[in-house]
Protein backbone atom coordinates (compact mmCIF):
# COMPACT_ATOMS: atom_id res chain seq x y z
CA UNK A 1 0.00 0.00 0.00
CA UNK A 2 1.08 3.56 -1.20
CA UNK A 3 1.54 5.46 1.91
CA UNK A 4 -0.31 8.82 1.95
CA UNK A 5 1.78 12.19 1.17
CA UNK A 6 0.99 15.05 3.19
CA UNK A 7 -0.85 17.24 1.59
CA UNK A 8 0.77 20.53 0.41
CA UNK A 9 -0.31 23.71 2.00
CA UNK A 10 0.96 27.27 1.58
CA UNK A 11 3.91 27.59 4.25
CA UNK A 12 3.37 31.90 4.47
CA UNK A 13 -0.09 31.21 5.78
CA UNK A 14 1.23 28.96 8.62
CA UNK A 15 4.13 31.79 9.47
CA UNK A 16 1.28 34.30 9.40
CA UNK A 17 -0.47 32.48 11.78
CA UNK A 18 2.32 32.08 14.24
CA UNK A 19 2.71 35.82 14.15
CA UNK A 20 -1.02 36.13 14.88
CA UNK A 21 -0.53 33.46 17.59
CA UNK A 22 2.07 35.49 19.69
CA UNK A 23 0.56 38.33 19.40
CA UNK A 24 -3.17 36.86 20.52
CA UNK A 25 -0.67 35.64 23.77
CA UNK A 26 0.15 39.25 24.82
CA UNK A 27 -2.02 40.85 26.82
CA UNK A 28 -0.72 44.47 24.99
CA UNK A 29 0.92 45.46 22.10
CA UNK A 30 3.82 43.83 21.44
CA UNK A 31 7.74 45.60 19.73
CA UNK A 32 8.45 44.07 16.51
CA UNK A 33 12.08 43.10 17.85
CA UNK A 34 10.05 40.85 20.76
CA UNK A 35 7.27 39.31 18.53
CA UNK A 36 10.03 38.61 15.84
CA UNK A 37 12.04 35.32 17.69
CA UNK A 38 8.40 34.29 19.05
CA UNK A 39 7.54 33.76 15.91
CA UNK A 40 10.26 31.76 15.20
CA UNK A 41 11.19 34.98 12.37
CA UNK A 42 13.90 37.69 11.69
CA UNK A 43 12.63 41.03 12.17
CA UNK A 44 13.12 41.63 8.83
CA UNK A 45 10.48 38.89 7.45
CA UNK A 46 8.28 39.29 10.58
CA UNK A 47 8.00 42.91 9.88
CA UNK A 48 7.22 42.13 6.12
CA UNK A 49 4.24 39.68 7.13
CA UNK A 50 2.68 42.38 9.65
CA UNK A 51 2.89 44.63 6.34
CA UNK A 52 0.05 42.02 4.76
CA UNK A 53 -1.57 41.27 8.20
CA UNK A 54 -1.90 45.05 9.34
CA UNK A 55 -2.94 45.83 5.37
CA UNK A 56 -6.08 43.31 5.64
CA UNK A 57 -7.04 43.94 9.22
CA UNK A 58 -5.97 40.95 11.16
CA UNK A 59 -2.79 43.11 12.82
CA UNK A 60 -2.69 46.96 13.42
CA UNK A 61 0.00 49.17 14.13
CA UNK A 62 0.13 50.40 17.99
CA UNK A 63 0.28 54.34 19.19
CA UNK A 64 3.84 53.13 19.88
CA UNK A 65 5.86 53.07 17.20
CA UNK A 66 7.57 49.20 16.19
CA UNK A 67 4.27 47.82 18.10
CA UNK A 68 1.59 45.79 16.76
CA UNK A 69 -1.85 44.25 18.52
CA UNK A 70 -4.35 42.26 16.93
CA UNK A 71 -6.62 44.21 14.06
CA UNK A 72 -9.98 44.56 13.99
CA UNK A 73 -10.68 41.95 11.68
CA UNK A 74 -9.33 39.09 14.26
CA UNK A 75 -11.81 40.25 16.48
CA UNK A 76 -14.43 39.84 14.02
CA UNK A 77 -13.44 36.41 13.04
CA UNK A 78 -13.07 35.82 17.31
CA UNK A 79 -16.75 36.77 17.86
CA UNK A 80 -18.43 34.99 14.54
CA UNK A 81 -16.49 31.80 15.65
CA UNK A 82 -18.38 32.26 19.40
CA UNK A 83 -21.59 33.42 17.41
CA UNK A 84 -20.97 29.70 15.17
CA UNK A 85 -20.42 26.72 18.37
CA UNK A 86 -23.20 25.29 18.35
CA UNK A 87 -26.11 25.97 21.42
CA UNK A 88 -24.23 29.10 22.11
CA UNK A 89 -26.96 31.78 21.12
CA UNK A 90 -29.56 29.75 22.85
CA UNK A 91 -27.64 29.40 26.24
CA UNK A 92 -26.46 33.17 26.02
CA UNK A 93 -29.88 34.41 26.02
CA UNK A 94 -30.08 33.11 29.65
CA UNK A 95 -27.49 35.44 30.76
CA UNK A 96 -29.36 38.83 30.25
CA UNK A 97 -32.59 37.28 32.61
CA UNK A 98 -30.26 35.85 35.26
CA UNK A 99 -28.39 38.67 35.27
CA UNK A 100 -31.65 41.11 35.87
CA UNK A 101 -33.37 38.13 38.23
CA UNK A 102 -30.20 38.17 40.60
CA UNK A 103 -28.37 41.82 40.15
CA UNK A 104 -25.19 39.34 40.29
CA UNK A 105 -22.74 38.99 37.52
CA UNK A 106 -23.59 35.98 35.28
CA UNK A 107 -21.28 34.64 32.69
CA UNK A 108 -21.69 31.31 29.91
CA UNK A 109 -18.63 29.11 29.73
CA UNK A 110 -17.55 26.19 27.27
CA UNK A 111 -14.87 23.89 27.48
CA UNK A 112 -11.86 24.34 25.04
CA UNK A 113 -8.34 22.49 24.55
CA UNK A 114 -7.18 25.28 26.13
CA UNK A 115 -9.41 24.87 29.60
CA UNK A 116 -12.66 26.35 30.55
CA UNK A 117 -13.31 29.54 28.31
CA UNK A 118 -15.83 32.44 28.96
CA UNK A 119 -17.62 33.61 25.83
CA UNK A 120 -19.91 36.43 26.99
CA UNK A 121 -20.61 37.87 30.56
CA UNK A 122 -23.11 40.60 32.18
CA UNK A 123 -21.79 42.40 35.16
CA UNK A 124 -24.31 42.53 38.10
CA UNK A 125 -25.01 45.93 40.42
CA UNK A 126 -21.68 45.41 41.99
CA UNK A 127 -18.53 46.36 40.19
CA UNK A 128 -15.04 45.49 40.46
CA UNK A 129 -13.19 42.11 41.65
CA UNK A 130 -16.79 40.69 41.18
CA UNK A 131 -16.86 40.22 37.80
CA UNK A 132 -16.40 38.12 35.35
CA UNK A 133 -13.77 38.30 32.56
CA UNK A 134 -14.20 37.02 29.02
CA UNK A 135 -11.41 34.29 27.93
CA UNK A 136 -9.43 31.70 29.08
CA UNK A 137 -10.85 31.09 32.94
CA UNK A 138 -8.81 29.12 35.75
CA UNK A 139 -9.99 25.31 36.96
CA UNK A 140 -8.88 25.47 40.72
CA UNK A 141 -10.69 29.10 40.92
CA UNK A 142 -14.11 29.12 39.28
CA UNK A 143 -16.89 27.30 39.96
CA UNK A 144 -17.32 26.65 36.31
CA UNK A 145 -13.72 24.93 36.13
CA UNK A 146 -15.08 22.85 39.24
CA UNK A 147 -17.71 21.46 37.11
CA UNK A 148 -15.85 20.53 34.08
CA UNK A 149 -13.07 19.20 36.47
CA UNK A 150 -16.33 16.72 37.38
CA UNK A 151 -17.59 16.10 34.58
CA UNK A 152 -14.58 15.55 31.79
CA UNK A 153 -12.51 12.67 31.91
CA UNK A 154 -9.09 13.04 34.31
CA UNK A 155 -6.71 12.69 30.87
CA UNK A 156 -8.24 16.09 29.63
CA UNK A 157 -8.02 18.41 32.96
CA UNK A 158 -5.14 16.89 35.05
CA UNK A 159 -2.53 18.90 33.50
CA UNK A 160 -4.25 22.13 33.78
CA UNK A 161 -5.14 21.47 37.46
CA UNK A 162 -1.55 20.43 37.99
CA UNK A 163 0.36 23.74 36.03
CA UNK A 164 -2.49 26.29 37.75
CA UNK A 165 -1.72 24.40 41.53
CA UNK A 166 2.39 24.57 40.56
CA UNK A 167 1.70 28.36 39.70
CA UNK A 168 -0.49 28.58 42.79
CA UNK A 169 1.03 27.41 45.72
CA UNK A 170 4.42 24.80 44.08
CA UNK A 171 4.65 21.40 44.26
CA UNK A 172 2.25 18.81 43.06
CA UNK A 173 -1.41 18.13 43.83
CA UNK A 174 -3.79 15.67 43.55
CA UNK A 175 -5.89 16.26 40.79
CA UNK A 176 -7.60 12.76 41.13
CA UNK A 177 -8.62 13.57 44.66
CA UNK A 178 -10.09 17.56 43.47
CA UNK A 179 -11.99 16.38 40.63
CA UNK A 180 -13.78 13.49 43.18
CA UNK A 181 -14.40 16.15 45.43
CA UNK A 182 -15.75 18.42 42.87
CA UNK A 183 -18.15 15.44 42.09
CA UNK A 184 -19.21 14.84 45.13
CA UNK A 185 -20.34 18.14 45.57
CA UNK A 186 -21.92 18.56 42.00
CA UNK A 187 -23.82 14.95 42.65
CA UNK A 188 -25.10 16.15 45.98
CA UNK A 189 -26.38 19.93 45.06
CA UNK A 190 -27.01 20.51 41.30
CA UNK A 191 -23.96 23.07 41.28
CA UNK A 192 -21.11 24.02 42.49
CA UNK A 193 -19.51 26.54 44.48
CA UNK A 194 -16.38 28.63 45.06
CA UNK A 195 -15.39 30.53 47.98
CA UNK A 196 -11.98 32.56 47.52
CA UNK A 197 -10.34 32.55 51.15
CA UNK A 198 -9.09 35.88 50.56
CA UNK A 199 -10.88 38.92 52.12
CA UNK A 200 -12.19 40.24 48.89
CA UNK A 201 -15.23 37.59 49.98
CA UNK A 202 -15.58 37.00 46.67
CA UNK A 203 -18.06 33.50 46.05
CA UNK A 204 -18.92 32.00 42.42
CA UNK A 205 -21.55 29.34 41.81
CA UNK A 206 -22.01 27.56 38.68
CA UNK A 207 -24.06 24.52 36.95
CA UNK A 208 -23.89 22.50 33.73
CA UNK A 209 -25.77 22.77 30.69
CA UNK A 210 -26.29 19.52 29.22
CA UNK A 211 -26.54 18.33 25.58
CA UNK A 212 -28.77 15.28 24.32
CA UNK A 213 -26.05 13.03 25.03
CA UNK A 214 -25.75 13.91 28.95
CA UNK A 215 -22.81 16.23 28.21
CA UNK A 216 -21.80 19.41 29.54
CA UNK A 217 -22.00 21.73 26.80
CA UNK A 218 -21.91 25.29 28.65
CA UNK A 219 -21.69 26.82 32.33
CA UNK A 220 -23.80 29.42 33.46
CA UNK A 221 -22.04 31.24 36.52
CA UNK A 222 -23.41 33.78 39.05
CA UNK A 223 -20.57 36.06 41.08
CA UNK A 224 -21.10 38.01 43.70
CA UNK A 225 -19.61 38.50 47.85
CA UNK A 226 -20.43 36.57 50.85
CA UNK A 227 -22.92 39.47 51.78
CA UNK A 228 -24.47 39.76 48.60
CA UNK A 229 -24.91 36.09 47.26
CA UNK A 230 -26.41 33.25 49.22
CA UNK A 231 -24.77 29.83 47.83
CA UNK A 232 -26.52 27.20 50.10
CA UNK A 233 -29.60 25.00 47.90
CA UNK A 234 -32.67 27.40 49.26
CA UNK A 235 -31.43 30.67 47.88
CA UNK A 236 -32.92 32.59 45.78
CA UNK A 237 -29.60 32.94 43.84
CA UNK A 238 -28.90 29.25 43.30
CA UNK A 239 -32.95 28.43 42.09
CA UNK A 240 -32.24 31.56 39.84
CA UNK A 241 -29.03 30.09 38.22
CA UNK A 242 -30.65 26.08 38.06
CA UNK A 243 -33.85 27.38 36.71
CA UNK A 244 -31.71 29.22 33.76
CA UNK A 245 -29.22 26.00 33.10
CA UNK A 246 -32.66 23.77 33.11
CA UNK A 247 -34.05 26.00 30.69
CA UNK A 248 -30.83 26.13 28.42
CA UNK A 249 -30.58 22.31 28.98
CA UNK A 250 -33.77 21.59 27.37
CA UNK A 251 -33.54 23.82 24.79
CA UNK A 252 -30.54 21.89 23.39
CA UNK A 253 -32.54 19.03 23.70
CA UNK A 254 -30.91 17.64 27.05
CA UNK A 255 -32.18 16.23 29.95
CA UNK A 256 -31.75 18.18 33.01
CA UNK A 257 -30.17 15.70 36.23
CA UNK A 258 -32.37 15.57 39.26
CA UNK A 259 -29.93 16.14 42.31
CA UNK A 260 -30.69 15.73 45.84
Amino acid sequence: MQEKKPRRGIQSVEIAFRILSVMQSSQQAMALKDLAPLAGLTASAANNYLVSLVRIGLAAADEKPGHYRLGPAALSLGVNAIRQIDGFEIVRREIPSLRDTTKRSAAVTTWTDDGPISLFKQDGDQRGAFEFRTGLIPMLTSAAGKIYAARLPLNLTMHLIEREWDAAFGGKVDARKFKEDAERELKRKGYATLVRSDLSGYVSIAAPVLDWNGDVRFTLSLAGTRASMKIEPSSDHVKALLDSASNATQALGGKTEGHH
